[in-house]
């Protein structure tokens, strides 16, 4: 390690704390926010909610929020005996959305809403679906600025070449996809990213065809908003798994134009509260020509100290397509072995259109 990388390593550090001391987290403010008139069309506001039962069941569903014509969507939802129905577009008009989320009360309750169709894959028939849920918080919020140790994250920004271009693109900043004649500090509001994560508790009702179905589940819930530009992005890695009693662990890896190797996450798997993810070393990873990996290893280093060898199994998968097809996604629902102890969750592979750009 040069002398060099080890003071734009510590910059890093230093400015990272900054920006934690300066701009805390307001969970009250956060969990209440919505798109003001005039965002920008690349701030997005996106809630994830990931429910998974003993038994195999799983239900996993996204909606992201734009000032623009079109509302991004997904629904995976997994019987216990291992059928396998989606949502039948990943893209609706906004005024269509068939998916709602409102706040009861924040960082504690949130009510999720659907009413569509969804998809059996096995026989492609199209089914119709609503269901009613409510996500009680069982754990604190995780807030990537604010509770993650950055001694990875400044490595990750301290190895690019530092100018103008790459201080503004870190800023958020991306410029990938502006709107001609729209400045991000002109008419069109820009706001920073803030993305967090919840434990919780998942219980309601759904309709699928002519079965009624009791949905009582563990989970997390992923709360983001602020300068989302998918093509900025090159791939990425995500997963957020929980076990039976509702523990929960979240790995997540992010490679961009500019910079590679930014990772975040955190444990909560024999603790009553979050250790952050503070290093990583991948053992397994089968690209698949930007097909999700069947299996990937990864061994996690925490905050305490101790090292924890990840192991995830897909079972299922969806593609889905972002930004005109300029970046899609591999999500999958799949099995999770934490250093002996058992999970289930969302497995989510991400890929920009541009093959060259792959780095996982």
């Amino acid at each position: 390690m040069s002398l060099k990388f080890k003071i734009k390593t510590w910059l890093m550090m230093k400015a990272m704390e900054y920006k934690r001391r300066k701009f805390p987290l307001d969970g009250q403010k956060a969990d209440l926010f919505q798109l003001p008139e005039d965002a920008d069309p690349r701030i997005n506001n996106s809630h994830y909610f990931g429910a998974n039962g003993s038994n195999g069941e799983s239900l996993i569903m996204r909606v992201g929020r734009r000032n623009a014509p079109l509302a991004e969507i997904f629904v995976m939802y997994v019987t216990p005996d291992g059928h396998l129905y989606t949502s039948e577009k990943d893209h609706y008009p906004s005024e269509e959305c068939p998916m709602h989320v409102e706040c009861i009360e924040p960082e504690k309750h949130l009510n999720v809403k659907f009413k569509g169709n969804l998809i059996d894959t096995e026989t492609g028939e199209k089914v119709p679906c609503s269901f009613e849920l409510d996500f009680n918080a069982t754990l604190t919020i995780f807030d990537a600025m604010q509770h993650s140790d950055f001694r990875g994250m400044a490595k990750a920004f301290a190895r690019p070449k530092w100018n103008r271009e790459f201080f503004r693109e870190a800023g958020g900043d991306t410029g990938v996809n502006k709107v001609k004649g729209d400045k991000i500090e002109g008419k069109k509001k820009n706001i920073a990213q803030r993305h967090y994560e919840q434990p919780g508790h998942f219980t309601g009702h759904m309709t699928l065809g002519d079965k009624e179905i009791n949905i009582d589940m563990r989970g997390s819930r992923d709360h983001a908003f602020g300068n989302r530009d998918w093509n900025y992005m090159s791939d990425h890695i995500w997963l957020m798994v929980n076990t039976d009693k509702g523990e929960t662990f979240n790995f997540s890896l992010v490679n961009f134009a500019k910079v590679e190797g930014v990772f975040c996450g955190y444990s909560n798997i024999g603790y009553d509260h979050h250790e952050s993810l503070t290093d990583y070393k991948i053992i397994q990873y089968d690209a698949c020509d930007g097909l999700a990996p069947d299996v990937f290893i990864v061994d996690c280093t925490f905050s305490d100290g101790k090292t924890v060898r990840v192991t995830a199994r897909r079972e299922t998968n969806l593609y889905l397509t972002f930004d005109n097809g300029n970046y899609f996604f591999q999500e999958s629902i799949g099995e999770v072995d934490f250093g002996g102890v058992k999970c289930r969750g969302s497995l989510e592979y991400g890929f920009n259109r541009d093959h060259s750009r792959w780095r996982i």
